[in-house]
């Protein structure tokens, strides 16, 4: 009896073992993201394989089906600091929807196996590198577009920085800079209440170096321009010609990462309160809108981080420089 049922266990096993073959060289089912698939990532056999995968890894195979995927983006970096390339994968569903998720090479070299879910993306226009000196990891920056209509016609671009956090196996926001700004909208739709169309423009030069510690820094050159249209019509947004420059200025900030607060930083101030250090991570008075009179109370605040690692926003006036003199801006700008 026992002969016979192992006679019968073995024929089972062999039998699983053909239909599981067969299943997927028919249906194509593949349970792995491969180095050839990635090669080609937008075949159409492997992007609905890859789109499955992360769908299912990341837990949006309710959100999304791997069939509304439009493209697939392929960037490599070490992320992790062990000298191997992982391989960052951007599933595009359209201009609104982008995931982003990581992964990297298991012991075969061949298959790829799931780190973690970046996030939630508007359009991803490219992800970047920058070698990090203190523990040999790269930062990742995702340049992000956003075609958003909110009221005010919006157009934006962001630059957004994420590391590797080994002790909780997680990716880490590190810098969250607007790299570029368009709105368009009407005086009668804001407090100001006059019938004209507004603009408010900015783009950037973005260029990255090295500090003394050999730590990256992110040098960032606006071009800011606040615009009045000479049209009329409340109804329709006006041609770009009727527009003349009211105001604009040039701004330079410069971003550098700090390994004290695990994340890139305009400066260090002190809490007026509590005496304890912050990090600036946002000055608010170098947005294009505090060229807009009805906006420029923006100019007073500022975006910190404090020892613990909560971010909060705070008027200027209530830090001190280090040394306890009052704040300095954190920019140069000029008209």
């Amino acid at each position: 009896m026992v002969k016979f049922l192992k006679r019968w266990g073995i024929i089972i096993c062999i039998a699983f073992a053909i239909f599981t073959i067969f299943t997927i060289k028919t249906y194509g089912v593949v349970e792995q993201i491969t180095s050839d698939m990635l090669e080609n990532p937008n075949d159409e056999k492997n992007k609905q394989n890859i789109a499955r995968i992360v769908l299912n890894d990341t837990g949006r195979n309710v959100t999304f089906s791997p069939n509304e995927v439009l493209e697939i983006t392929v960037y490599q970096g070490d992320l992790l600091g062990n000298g191997q390339q992982q391989a960052v994968i951007a599933l595009s569903f359209g201009l609104k929807n982008t995931v982003l998720a990581a992964y990297t090479k298991d012991k075969t070299g061949e298959n790829y196996t799931y780190i973690d879910d970046v996030g939630d993306f508007f359009d991803v226009r490219d992800v970047l590198f920058l070698p990090l000196n203190s523990d040999g990891t790269n930062i990742m920056i995702v340049r992000e577009y956003a075609n958003q209509n909110i009221g005010a016609y919006e157009r934006s671009s962001f630059l957004k920085g994420y590391i590797w956090d080994d002790k909780n196996q997680m990716f880490q926001n590190v810098l969250n800079v607007p790299e570029g700004i368009e709105v368009t909208w009407n005086g009668s739709w804001d407090t100001s209440g006059e019938e004209r169309w507004q603009k408010i423009e900015e783009r950037s030069e973005f260029s990255s170096g090295e500090n003394n510690e050999n730590n990256p820094t992110l040098k960032l050159v606006q071009y800011q321009a606040y615009k009045i249209s000479e049209s009329t019509d409340k109804d329709n947004i006006p041609d770009e010609s009727t527009f003349y420059t009211a105001k604009n200025r040039v701004v330079n900030q410069n971003y550098y990462w700090d390994d004290n607060w695990k994340r890139f930083i305009l400066s260090e101030k002190k809490d007026k309160a509590t005496g304890e250090k912050v990090a600036i991570i946002e000055d608010y008075s170098a947005s294009p809108y505090v060229l807009v009179e009805e906006y420029n109370n923006m100019a007073n605040n500022v975006a910190i981080q404090r020892p613990n690692g909560t971010i909060e926003i705070v008027p200027s006036n209530t830090l001190w420089e280090l040394d306890g003199t009052p704040a300095q801006s954190t920019f140069f700008a000029y008209e």
